[in-house]
C-alpha cells in the first residue's frame, strides 16, 4: 500500500484533487490518537547567554529524566527533536499523566538552567483522528496543529495545556485541577486547558 504522500502524489498525477477524497484518505490513513508536544523553556536567551553547549548539556540530562517516563506509559512513539519531543500515545490520559510527571520530575531532578533559574518545560497536548505518513514527519491534522501550537508557542514553563477535544476525553479525575483559557488563532477564538505545576 502507497504512504500517505505517494498516495497524494499519485492523486495529483491522475488530475484528482486529494481533497475529494478526503473522507477516504483519513478512512485509509486515519488514526485516533493523542499527541504530546514538549519544549524547552529559554532555548534561544539561555543559549546566547551562556552559549550552545551550556544549553545542549541541560537538554541531555532532561532527556534521561524524561525518557524512562515515556516508557512507562503506553506511547506508541517518540522521537527527540532539537529542544523538543514529540510522542504520541493511544488516549490522552497517558500523555497527561506523562506531562505531569516530567514537570515534576525535572524539579525533584533540580535540574537547573543557570545557577539560579530551573530548567522548564511546556507542554501541548492534543486528541483527534490525525493522518499518519510512515515516511514523513509523523502525524497531520488539526489536533496536532493546535498541540504545537499549545506545546511551542503558548505555554509557559511548568505549564501544561490541553486542547478541548483533549480535555473532554480525559479522565474527569485526571483534568479537575485544569482551568479553561483561550486563544485566537487565525482570528478564531479557540478554548484550551491549563495546568500550572507547583513545586
Amino acid at each position: 500500500m502507497a504512504n500517505l504522500f505517494e498516495h497524494l502524489s499519485d492523486l495529483i498525477v491522475s488530475d484528482i484533487d486529494p481533497a475529494e477524497r478526503e473522507a477516504e484518505i483519513f478512512e485509509r490513513y486515519g488514526q485516533q490518537v493523542s499527541v504530546m508536544i514538549l519544549d524547552s523553556s529559554g532555548f534561544s536567551r539561555i543559549s546566547e547567554e551562556h552559549g550552545i553547549v551550556h544549553f545542549l548539556t541541560r537538554l541531555v540530562m532532561m532527556r534521561r529524566i524524561v525518557e524512562p517516563i515515556l516508557k512507562s506509559y503506553n506511547n506508541l512513539d517518540f522521537k527527540f527533536e532539537a529542544d523538543n519531543i514529540y510522542a504520541v500515545f493511544d488516549h490522552p490520559d497517558d500523555a497527561i499523566r506523562v506531562s505531569l510527571e516530567t514537570h515534576a520530575a525535572v524539579h525533584e531532578n533540580k535540574l537547573m538552567l543557570t545557577e539560579s533559574e530551573p530548567f522548564r518545560v511546556c507542554v501541548g497536548i492534543g486528541y483527534g483522528n490525525l493522518l499518519y505518513s510512515e515516511t514523513m514527519e509523523g502525524y497531520f491534522g488539526e489536533e496536532m496543529n493546535l498541540a504545537s501550537k499549545l506545546g511551542e508557542d503558548t505555554a509557559e514553563g511548568g505549564e501544561t495545556l490541553l486542547t478541548n477535544l483533549a480535555y473532554e476525553s480525559a479522565d474527569p479525575e485526571l483534568v479537575k485541577s485544569f482551568k479553561p483559557a483561550s486563544l485566537s488563532i487565525s482570528g478564531i477564538e479557540t478554548t484550551y486547558y491549563q495546568h500550572q505545576y507547583e513545586s
